[in-house]
């Protein structure tokens, strides 16, 4: 007997639904204006789906943004690879790739990336999670300085604060001017970051 094709669950579906709608987003907010003026509406138009899909998944925008950001925050994560998952194992080249991938995430996402950033200045609800994104990123940098340490090959300045300053050094370089710089600006860049970053944090002896 022929079976029935058991219907996705909403959780099961939501990732290709967030992929969707992240991609909706962006599209809208290329056309200028900020996440206040993105209707509920034009955002499931652009994506292709129903209004009521909407509120199979989230409360309201607020969480939808939230969501978004969480996943733009794993691409990050993801893309710096091995200095994240086992710093101790790290190389100099190993930092430059992460470096290249995360202005690689930063330029795929600017888009949603900046409108976050500047609606921060007035929004509350954004500010927070914008505060709790870079929280979340600085974590990731303090456990790879920790491994380091660990492993004996961190410099002695090789602080959590330092591993702060370093996260918001990169995100402020990524926004001023990964999104802009291709080819060989863009490998400028990551080596001057990695300059910036290894110098910083691998002492001499383990380099």
């Amino acid at each position: 007997m022929p079976t029935r094709r058991r219907r996705a669950t909403p959780a099961a579906d939501r990732p290709r639904i967030e992929d969707k709608l992240l991609a909706a987003m962006e599209k809208l907010l290329a056309k200028g204006g900020g996440f206040s003026s993105v209707s509920i509406e034009q955002l499931m138009a652009a994506a292709g789906l129903a209004r009521a899909t909407f509120y199979l998944h989230f409360r309201d925008k607020g969480e939808l943004l939230t969501r978004l950001m969480e996943r733009v925050r794993q691409e990050i994560v993801v893309s710096a690879g091995l200095w994240f998952q086992h710093a101790e194992l790290a190389q100099r080249e190993d930092m430059r790739r992460a470096l290249v991938g995360i202005l690689g995430v930063y330029r795929k996402h600017h888009v949603i990336i900046d409108a976050v950033v500047e609606t921060a200045s007035r929004d509350a609800q954004v500010a927070r999670l914008w505060r709790e994104t870079m929280d979340a990123l600085c974590a990731e940098s303090r456990s790879a300085v920790l491994a380091l340490r660990q492993a004996g090959r961190a410099s002695e300045a090789a602080t959590p604060l330092l591993a702060d300053l370093l996260t918001w050094s990169v995100n402020h370089c990524a926004l001023q001017y990964g999104r802009r710089l291709r080819g060989a600006q863009l490998e400028k860049l990551a080596d001057a970051l990695t300059h910036i970053c290894w110098n910083a944090i691998v002492s001499d002896v383990a380099a």
